[in-house]
């Protein structure tokens, strides 16, 4: 941070945090797994929040091919548009955001995928608040790892200590932390 409550700049999660996704998530997965013979229960892709689908989708098919993961992540992204009407802002944060985009730097720190996101950006009128987004195919290792917190601080040429992230996974909150990112950890919405 700058200055006594002073936020330098100011980087938001995107899926749990400032809009609500896991549903839309959930239906396009379920319907993903579906074509090769998997189950996905509600619990199981609970599980998964945070991580990214190359992590968690060999847990969930067991024995899949990395082409296999690829091809399930492109049926992924393919269903996710019919279910955006299912997601929901944090009108709260989306608030603050609108309040200090105007001054303050602002990027979008997601492990998204930039088609998925940009769709979600679209549908809720939030591309312009963010200065710098940052997909998860943007970086090659997604949270939490911190790559993807530094390159949002690059990008915005800030340091890492002016600024303030707001997350509501474990794994988000361990990226945000390990780049020396401030952390406000909301509920997931």
């Amino acid at each position: 941070m700058t200055g006594a409550g002073e936020v330098g700049a100011l980087l938001l999660d995107l899926d749990g945090t400032l809009v609500s996704t896991g549903e839309a998530n959930y239906l396009a997965y379920r319907d993903a797994l579906a074509t090769v013979g998997a189950e996905l229960t509600r619990d199981a892709f609970d599980g998964t929040w945070g991580r990214d689908s190359r992590d968690f989708l060999p847990d969930l098919v067991p024995g899949i091919s990395p082409e296999g993961v690829d091809a399930l992540r492109r049926e992924k992204a393919d269903r996710y548009g019919r279910y955006l009407g299912l997601t929901r802002v944090n009108a709260s944060l989306v608030g603050l955001l609108r309040q200090l985009a105007p001054t303050t730097p602002t990027a979008l720190v997601t492990t998204a995928k930039s088609g998925n996101a940009r769709q979600i950006l679209v549908e809720h009128d939030l591309a312009a608040l963010f200065d710098v987004t940052v997909f998860g195919d943007d970086v090659p290792r997604s949270k939490p790892d911190p790559a993807c917190y530094l390159l949002a601080l690059e990008r915005l040429g800030v340091e890492a200590g002016t600024a303030l992230a707001v997350e509501d996974s474990d794994a988000g909150v361990s990226a945000a932390r390990a780049a020396g990112v401030a952390v406000l950890r909301v509920p997931t919405i």
